[in-house]
């Protein structure tokens, strides 16, 4: 996790809807968020928890269910791959969207890039950081129905992320795969052992290099994962769907699809991200959180490649 605190405070975000304003504590504490906090679990979400709206032709359209919201036939047994590039950027930014996959069926693997060693808010949790925010982690996926075995850590250095750009032979003590590091040796891993549909990642237009390299280094892994190469790696696969999430910056333009959640998948989603206690900063956000709603959004990725025939029309008129 890194602190934004103080530039959220400088420019303030607008609830999308006219929502319930929560006075905020002087100081909240998890004992003081628990106390304050309706107890809810997975079990009090259901499909019907949620409500989806999806844009077309810039007109939004209420779907009944995840199924018409991700326009695909079949959801359950499919498998979607989160990716984050910090244990708490998923609750963050597709709590919602995780629990409604669950409830569907899906297949939610989870795939948290950095070690968060950089982490710590004081000097007695440096040396321990590491195992500390480890099981944050699990507790908080725990928290939304995503089993212990489905949250896979690559285990790069937090804030450390430019010198695995690409693919090298490892050194000792770097994450390794089949003799090799590298951002794209594991992302090709990664996608070719889950064989996911559908990949989710941060956007890249958030602040902090961890995420616009993970976002970047994963575009390019799809493409790897989906040809001949590395064949020690895996077999090729067919390139997913890609979806982008916003955490702490916008997105570079319009997201295509609204994600809102009842009190009690909300109640989840905040429980969740609160699991990352050693956070001092974790209870200040849950606050921010809860008074922008319970509402996430997703942006629809297109990969648009290149051809000559596409532009041969410009040149043909004179002809």
């Amino acid at each position: 996790m890194f602190d934004l605190t103080p530039l959220l405070r400088s420019q303030p975000l607008k609830p999308k809807r006219r929502i319930k304003i929560v006075s905020r504590p002087t100081l909240l504490t998890r004992s003081s968020f628990i106390a304050m906090t309706p107890q809810t679990t997975q079990q009090s979400v259901s499909a019907g928890s949620f409500q989806f709206s999806r844009l077309v032709n810039g007109r939004p359209q209420k779907r009944s269910s995840l199924v018409e919201a991700m326009e695909t036939d079949e959801l359950r047994n499919a498998t979607w791959m989160f990716v984050s590039p910090h244990d708490d950027d998923l609750c963050i930014g597709a709590g919602l969207l995780m629990q409604a996959a669950v409830q569907a069926g899906v297949d939610v693997q989870v795939v948290i890039v950095t070690d968060g060693c950089l982490g710590y808010c004081g000097s007695e949790q440096k040396d321990d950081i590491i195992e500390i925010r480890r099981n944050e982690t699990l507790r908080s996926f725990e928290v939304l129905g995503i089993p212990n075995n489905h949250v896979n850590f690559l285990g790069f250095p937090d804030g450390g992320l430019t010198r695995f750009i690409g693919r090298r032979p490892a050194r000792a003590g770097e994450p390794t795969v089949c003799e090799y590091t590298g951002l794209q040796n594991a992302f090709t891993h990664s996608l070719r052992e889950l064989r996911p549909s559908r990949v989710f990642v941060p956007t890249k237009m958030d602040l902090h290099p961890d995420h616009q390299i993970t976002h970047n280094e994963l575009m390019i892994s799809l493409f790897h994962a989906s040809g001949q190469i590395w064949p020690e790696l895996g077999d090729p696969l067919d390139v997913p769907m890609v979806h982008e999430m916003a955490v702490y910056c916008d997105f570079p333009s319009d997201p295509n699809l609204e994600i809102a959640g009842d009190n009690s998948a909300f109640e989840v989603k905040l429980e969740s991200i609160m699991a990352y206690e050693s956070q001092l900063q974790i209870a200040e956000l849950v606050q921010r959180i809860r008074e922008d709603g319970p509402y996430e959004y997703i942006r629809d990725v297109e990969f648009r490649l290149y051809s000559p025939r596409r532009y041969r029309s410009l040149f043909s008129a004179g002809n």
